[in-house]
């Protein structure tokens, strides 16, 4: 049965197959994934270390990895012998006869006869664990491994071979003997035989070529009988203080990419941040800018005005300055005739002729329909008639698009001192423009106190 993914308009997401919705959630927590798969691992590595590191290779009655051989003392004068089972590998018997002072016989596995200095490098042995059914008068006997090292081997003279041997004690009957590395130890005899200097007396076990069996020390006379079931040579792959180091330095490893993934990841936030606060900023800047900005011309607003007015006029205790109120002639009839876009055509070049005109420090603004304001700081009379006149003549001498050419009327008022409420100061100087309505447009009047009655 296929199934049925409901659609969520509020959660887009949820239109999503299963499978990609599985793979973004693997994105969004990889990290935590990748620590949760480290920690199988480590459990994993520690738990099962002793199948993951060890290799053990065992000898078995009929393995191909050795050749058998086996001597008694015959060469020192003696009469022990040993005699093989022909039908079961790793089964003789040993016959000690007391003729020669330490009468012994062994067994020897030769791990590889055609080239005697190649053998297994147990360097990293564990342990060698020994099954086998023993019986015979002594209670002991005796395990070599047999190293070859071309410091001290000749090829072909078995004596030559470093003996690191260890004495088992054994009962009657069934055995498992297990042997640890630290039990072995060299040959006393081997080393005052072979003259080996104190840097080469150690236990070696590298390239071992033979393991041998021999009876124990002073065994008394009689018959031995060896059957041995397996021999398991356990070895470490890996060292175990090497295998816990790579596991720490996996953590490590993870730990120090966690670490700068978190410092670029803080940076990148924080930096993203910062554009969000920026960009913020600036929204909040553009709005309260809009909201202080006439949406057609660009110019302040009613509110702009006032708001930068305030400010300016507290701080102003001397000069003198100028309110200039503009406002185009027949306006409405150029709406009427030529349509609205065309007059808000004309409005805009009209603001862009005052804000040309004028100098950065002073206050322009659209004061409403088609009236603009302009507070500026002067010297005298004169400059403020001047300033005026010089916006009425760019208006008169532009060449409109559509409509052609307009005019403006202009209303002046000079404060000197501490300035007023500008709204009293917008008064006065409206009171100019009305007289200049009057007068028949197109010019510049100066407020005098009687047009305030007459407006």
């Amino acid at each position: 049965m296929s199934e049925v993914v409901e659609y969520d308009p509020a959660d887009p997401v949820s239109f999503k197959s299963p499978a990609k919705r599985g793979w973004r959630a693997a994105a969004e927590f990889q990290f935590e994934i990748v620590l949760f798969l480290l920690l199988l691992a480590t459990f994993a590595a520690v738990r099962f270390q002793d199948s993951i590191l060890t290799r053990t290779i065992t000898i078995i009655p009929g393995s191909t990895l050795y050749t058998p051989r086996y001597y008694g003392d015959a060469p020192h004068g003696g009469k022990s012998t040993i005699h093989v089972n022909p039908y079961r590998a790793l089964n003789w018997r040993c016959h000690i006869r007391p003729v020669y002072a330490y009468p012994y016989c062994g067994y020897e596995l030769l791990l590889d006869a055609r080239t005697p200095d190649r053998g297994l490098d147990l360097s990293r042995l564990e342990s060698l664990t020994i099954n086998l059914d023993y019986r015979g008068p002594g209670n002991t006997f005796r395990v070599y491994l047999k190293n070859y090292d071309r410091r001290y081997s000749t090829p072909g003279i078995p004596d030559t071979l470093k003996f690191n041997n260890v004495e088992v004690t054994a009962q009657q009957g069934r055995n498992v003997i297990e042997l640890q590395t630290s039990d072995f130890a060299v040959a006393e005899w081997w080393l005052t035989q072979n003259k080996i200097t104190t840097a080469l007396r150690h236990v070696q076990l590298d390239d071992v070529t033979e393991i041998q069996f021999q009876t124990g020390t002073n065994a008394p006379a009689g018959t031995y009988l060896f059957k041995v079931d397996s021999i398991a040579l356990r070895s470490r792959v890996i060292a175990q203080a090497t295998w816990y180091g790579a596991i720490l330095a996996a953590w490590v490893v993870l730990i120090g990419f966690y670490l700068l993934y978190r410092i670029l990841k803080l940076r990148e936030d924080l930096e993203q941040r910062r554009k969000s606060q920026a960009a913020a900023l600036r929204i909040a800047q553009y709005a309260e800018e809009s909201a202080r900005r006439d949406y057609l011309t660009r110019l302040l607003n009613r509110s702009g005005v006032i708001d930068l007015y305030h400010p300016i006029a507290m701080n102003r205790r001397e000069g003198t300055s100028a309110v200039i109120l503009l406002d185009v002639d027949h306006f409405k009839a150029v709406n009427d005739r030529f349509g609205h876009s065309a007059g808000d055509q004309v409005l805009t070049t009209i603001a862009q002729i005052l804000t040309e005109n004028t100098r950065t420090g002073d206050i322009v603004g659209r004061w409403g329909g088609e009236e603009f304001l302009l507070i500026c700081s002067i010297s005298d009379l004169d400059a403020a008639m001047s300033i005026a006149g010089k916006l009425r003549a760019s208006i008169e001498a532009h060449d409109f698009p559509v409509v052609g050419h307009v005019t403006a009327s202009l209303g002046v008022y000079c404060a000197s001192g501490q300035m007023a409420a500008l709204e009293q100061l917008v008064s006065y100087a409206d009171a100019a423009l009305y007289a200049a309505k009057e007068q028949g447009r197109n010019r510049v009047i100066l407020y005098q106190p009687f047009m305030r009655e007459a407006a």
